[in-house]
């Protein structure tokens, strides 16, 4: 299940008395919802019922014998069980905290120029004489192939990644 999936079905609004942003309300909405999944992940366990991976944006349900190590996602979990980052979270942390993450995002994970031009030709089955329209639509196409949420391999996906930033 995907995150906005939940949010949709639960019908999860919040009301607030104070005139607050769209982003705060949306985090103050995963926060809730995070809270409330963590809190069943622990419950289900203790239960022996099965484990609730969480991520990102996606939950499954995992039989016990292929739950992940308890501290695996410890960090996240604590963070979402203390209600305190709930109140904590303000306009202005919520914004630097945006900034943050676009700010990293932007950054290229792996080098750049780190394979052969032909090599990158190869890997988006792009002639040598190519246009940008050409690069865009084989990256877009191979990144439907090969993105990990989508069955693909992480280190294939990279790889793609670097061969477009090398061709561009």
């Amino acid at each position: 299940m995907e995150e906005q999936y939940l949010l949709s079905r639960l019908g999860l609004k919040l009301h607030s008395d104070t005139l607050q942003s769209a982003d705060l309300a949306r985090f103050q909405q995963h926060f809730v919802l995070y809270h409330l999944l963590y809190r069943i992940q622990q419950h289900w366990l203790a239960q022996r019922y099965g484990y609730l991976a969480i991520g990102l944006a996606k939950l499954q349900l995992l039989p016990l014998t292929q739950a992940l190590p308890p501290d695996s996602d410890a960090g996240r979990q604590d963070y979402y069980l203390n209600w305190q980052n709930f109140y904590a979270m303000t306009e202005q942390l919520l914004d630097q905290h945006l900034d943050a993450f676009w700010q990293q995002l932007q950054r290229p994970a792996v080098p750049v120029n780190t394979m052969a031009h032909s090599e990158a030709l190869a890997l988006l089955d792009l002639p040598a004489a190519f246009t940008p329209q050409q690069l865009k639509k084989a990256y877009r196409t191979k990144a439907l192939q090969l993105h990990p949420d989508r069955g693909g391999e992480q280190q294939q996906f990279i790889l793609l990644q670097q061969a477009y930033q090398q061709l561009q």
